[in-house]
């Protein structure tokens, strides 16, 4: 999510309220603690990954294509074919191919340094809208978004040999490479850190309290690759936050947006599920079972591989789209989607 906002002032600062900012975006590290906690030290932990899998992950990366229902995004996405619509299909055709011929790790090395990527401009997307929100300097963008990134990848890369085909790739150039671009990594996010803090502190006016508590909460989102010694499982927990903040967001928009609006069947039913917890819920469980028997009738007829096709294009392709959809470079991003994330909950 790459988010630009004009400088304007909320109400009181939140998103939507304390209550929801507090559950959706800001103490979502905390899940990563639950989960992670959970499968190092709990019999049910492995159980409860896997609900979260179907039940959370798949959902998020599936959220991406409900903007296709919106009636003035579709015209809109139909005005770039190419890039919405070609770009997928591009995306799914080169993920079969590579990992028939047996190039997995292009595969994989792609989606672990595109992920630090992405979730990280969701930080610093959500952190724009707070500094939006209560009248914060559009100036400090970049800045946040380097700072947010450098910091990422340093925890990430940090013990990147804890990922054996991104270290052997690194290790390939020299083997004490990793070593240096870790270091390295961290002298740069120390440098975009206090460049970053530097610009808050010289603010006309203090940072409020919920852009600054979601401003923690991006710096702690990356810390399970410091403790969790599978990197596999450190991922999944960092990204337990990211998929809850994600999910939350798309809400949100949907629910501003087309709740109680006409338009076609498609964004009527859109406005029907962003609406309704219980229709909300149905569509989310649904979307699980599909994934979940997708996987086990590959499995069960001798081709896991169709189904770890299918997740890595998904993954991928969730990445490209984030970065067309949230573009808000593009003036109708801005209007489309800014409009109704910088309002306040109470106008």
């Amino acid at each position: 999510m790459n988010t630009q906002v004009s400088e304007r002032e909320n109400e009181n600062g939140w998103i939507q309220s304390p209550g929801f900012d507090l559950a959706a975006f800001i103490l979502v590290p905390l899940s990563s603690l639950v989960v992670l906690g959970a499968v190092l030290g709990a019999s049910w932990g492995m159980p409860l990954v896997v609900a979260a899998t179907y039940l959370v992950a798949i959902p998020h990366y599936m959220s991406s294509l409900t903007f296709f229902l919106g009636d003035d995004n579709l015209e809109y996405y139909r005005s770039r074919r190419v890039a919405f619509f070609v770009g997928p299909v591009v995306i799914f055709a080169a993920v079969l191919v590579l990992r028939v011929l047996g190039f997995h790790n292009i595969v994989v090395n792609t989606m672990y340094t595109w992920n630090i990527w992405h979730v990280s401009l969701q930080s610093a997307g959500i952190l724009a809208i707070y500094r939006g929100l209560n009248g914060g300097p559009s100036t400090e963008k970049g800045p946040a978004r380097t700072a947010i990134f450098l910091w990422n990848s340093t925890m990430a890369f940090w013990f990147i040999e804890r990922f054996p085909p991104l270290y052997g790739w690194l290790s390939v150039v020299h083997p004490g490479f990793p070593n240096v671009l870790r270091w390295t990594l961290l002298g740069a996010a120390a440098w975009a850190v206090v460049r970053f803090a530097r610009l808050i502190f010289q603010r006309e006016r203090p940072i409020a309290a919920p852009e600054a508590a979601f401003l923690v909460s991006s710096f702690l989102l990356f810390l399970p690759y410091l403790w969790v010694e599978d990197s596999n499982l450190a991922t999944f927990g960092m990204l337990m936050g990211h998929f809850i903040q994600y999910l939350s967001i798309v809400w949100l928009l949907q629910y501003r947006k087309y709740h109680g609006a006409g338009g076609t069947t498609r964004q009527r039913w859109l406005g029907t599920v962003s609406g309704r917890p219980v229709f909300l819920a149905a569509t989310i469980i649904g979307t699980g079972l599909v994934f979940y028997l997708a996987e086990s009738l590959a499995g069960r007829w001798g081709i896991p591989m169709a189904y770890i096709i299918l997740w890595n294009s998904l993954s991928l392709i969730h990445f490209y789209l984030d970065g067309l959809i949230w573009a808000f470079r593009q003036p109708f991003i801005r209007k489309s989607i800014g409009t109704y994330l910088m309002q306040s909950a109470s106008r």
